[in-house]
Parts: structure tokens; sequence; C-alpha cells
């Protein structure tokens, strides 16, 4: 005897189909109140915003007016870093073009990857920290900076070095346009800034992020730290603590990028390892509710369903008091950005 059609699946003849009801709104994470630290006006200070865009020239086309948002809520930093502008070489004066009739007063020192489309850092840097750049082409190398003498009393910048390691190791990341690094006079430091490569969809570039990246990346800046403090910044790919994540202990969560177990004790290994402080938790320690990345995908941002992936992270020397350079402020722009992509900005202040 023929199965009848409710049986088999289907719907019974006759019998009305239910109406599916109406799906419910996700509710709201919270985000705790907070504040940003307070700098006074006689305090002399150098600082630093980032922002992964996910592409530069769409951004630009789709939304400019972000660029001159993130200016104002970042207090026209010194130093503003972009990261995943997915050019090429060929690409950056048509964009520089856009980029400083929005944000004039700035020049740019860039490094990009050699795959089409995909990863680069750039660093947009106020004209007066800077003075002539030696000719370089956009590869792995150091940029030497020559800082007027009008200026040497205020912000002094040596070099910016393009690349992982002094010479730039020879490996895969080196050909990703992934690290910038900024040799400061005034204030006497370094200032480090990456997009971490992502560990990818099933976790297949895991094994290369933890036992090459970060064991690279890790004695990298053991180095630079043996001279002098290190700011290092950026889209660091891992939600560091549960108070990072939206929904802590969820057990899909070992199985995505930048929230296993793994990946989250390597960030904590760094931060021990290289005596570092995430700048965030040291004004915030139990602030829940921030976070720098909202899934596009899955529409998580209004219902602030996030992850914090980007971090300010000092030596611990610059908020003990023991150096020249301490770390003022350190701060998620949470509405600022988010409304274009999956992040918003961040970033810090030190006073010298």
């Amino acid at each position: 005897m023929a199965k009848r059609e409710s049986e088999a699946g289907g719907t019974a003849k006759g019998v009305k189909k239910a109406k599916k009801a109406p799906a419910k709104a996700p509710e709201n994470v919270v985000t705790d109140p907070i504040e940003r630290q307070p700098i006074h006006s006689g305090d002399r200070t150098f600082k630093v915003a980032y922002w992964n865009m996910g592409g530069i020239r769409s951004s630009l086309k789709k939304r400019p007016e972000i660029y001159e948002t993130l200016l104002k809520a970042a207090d026209s930093p010194e130093v503003i870093f972009l990261a995943e502008h997915k050019l090429q070489p060929d690409d950056v004066p048509g964009v520089e073009k856009e980029l400083f009739a929005l944000w004039p007063g700035y020049r740019a020192i860039w490094n990009c990857s050699a795959r089409k489309g995909y990863s680069g850092v750039v660093a947009l840097i106020k004209e007066d920290v800077l003075g002539p750049l030696k000719p370089a082409s956009i590869k792995n190398k150091t940029v030497e900076v020559s800082t007027p003498e009008s200026h040497l009393d205020t912000y002094e910048i040596k070099s910016v070095h393009r690349g992982l390691g002094i010479p730039p190791v020879q490996s895969e990341y080196n050909t990703e346009g992934r690290v910038l690094t900024l040799n400061l006079a005034k204030p006497d430091m370094y200032v480090v800034v990456s997009y971490v490569p992502n560990s990818g969809a099933g976790l297949k570039r895991i094994d290369y992020r933890i036992n090459e990246w970060e064991k690279d990346m890790r004695g990298y800046l053991t180095e630079l730290a043996k001279e002098k403090p290190v700011a290092y910044v950026g889209d660091m790919n891992v939600a560091h603590l549960d108070l990072d994540i939206w929904n802590a202990g969820a057990k899909h969560l070992e199985k995505n990028a930048g929230t296993t177990t793994i990946e989250r004790n390597a960030f904590g290994q760094m931060l021990s390892e290289c005596d570092y402080v995430d700048g965030f938790r040291h004004f915030h320690p139990e602030a829940a509710g921030h976070f720098t990345f909202w899934s596009v995908r899955s529409r998580n941002k209004p219902s602030n369903r996030g992850l914090r992936l980007d971090y300010t992270l000092v030596s611990r020397s610059m908020v003990d008091g023991s150096a020249g350079a301490q770390l003022a402020d350190a701060y998620i722009l949470g509405e600022v950005c988010a409304s274009f992509g999956d992040h918003c900005a961040v970033g810090m202040t030190v006073k010298y």
C-alpha cells in the first residue's frame, strides 16, 4: 500500500500547512558602561589607531565618511594603521589620492601582499612627524626616515620596517604584507602592527599559524624588547578570554578559527613570554560586551554578538612606570567603522 503524502514527508491532501512562527529577534548582548581615560592638555602624547577595513577601495567608494569619523573619534592620531587593504603596488597611487583628500596631512607607508586582492597593512603617519623618506620599493625591507630638525622636540620616527624579522624572515607570511614596525625615538619605543593569519575554514592553517607564525612573532617581539618597550597592535584573529566571546562555552567554538583553545592558549603564551599587557583589559579588566568583530553573514552587530579580535598590547614596563613611555589609554571605538565590514577600530594613547 502506498504511503500517504503526509507520512512521506509532504502534506496530506486537504490538510492545511501550519504557518511558520516568526523568528524571534536575538537577545542583545549587554555592553558594560565604561569611560575613556582622561588625558590632560599638558600631557605630551603619541596616539595610535587601528582599523581592519576589509578592502580600502570598497570602503572609500561606499562609505568615505567613515574615515573622517575615525579621524575625529581617535583625536587625529599621529599614526593610523589600516589592515586588509588588499592593494597591489600599482593600485597605491590612485588610492592615496582619495585617502589623502579625506586625511590631509598624512603620508603612507604600505606593505602589500604578493597575492592579488589579499591582506596588506599600511601606516598613515602625520607629515609633521616624518621627514623625507629614502627611496625604497614596496618590498619587505626597511624604509629609513629623516625627521626635520624643527620637529625633533616633539615626535621622531627613525624607520619603518616591512615584514617579520630583521632582516625579514624568509617565510610565507612575508609575501602576504602582514607586518610593519615603526622604530620611534620620541617616544622611545617600537610600534608593531600585524594582521595575523586566520586559521581558516576547517582550521586548515592552524598548524602553520601556531607552529610558524606565532613562534616567529614571539621571537621577533622578544628581540625588539631587548632594546626598548614595544607596542603590538592589530587584528590578532583570536578571542583571548571568555569575556571576549559573546557565547563563551558553546561547543562549536573549538571548530571555529579564532576561538579554539590552542589559539587562545598561544595568545596567552605570547603575553607571558613577551611580558605584555593587554591595554584594554589593563583599564577595564571585567568589562563585558566589548567586542571588535561581528559576523556580517550572521547579522550579529545589531544584537552585539561579537568577538574581541583586535588588540593593543604593550610591554609591561609601559604600565608599571619603569619606561619613559607609559600607556595612558587603550580603547575600542565600537560604533566607529563597524557599520562597514565586520571590524571596528581600536586605539591607544601613550604619554612620555
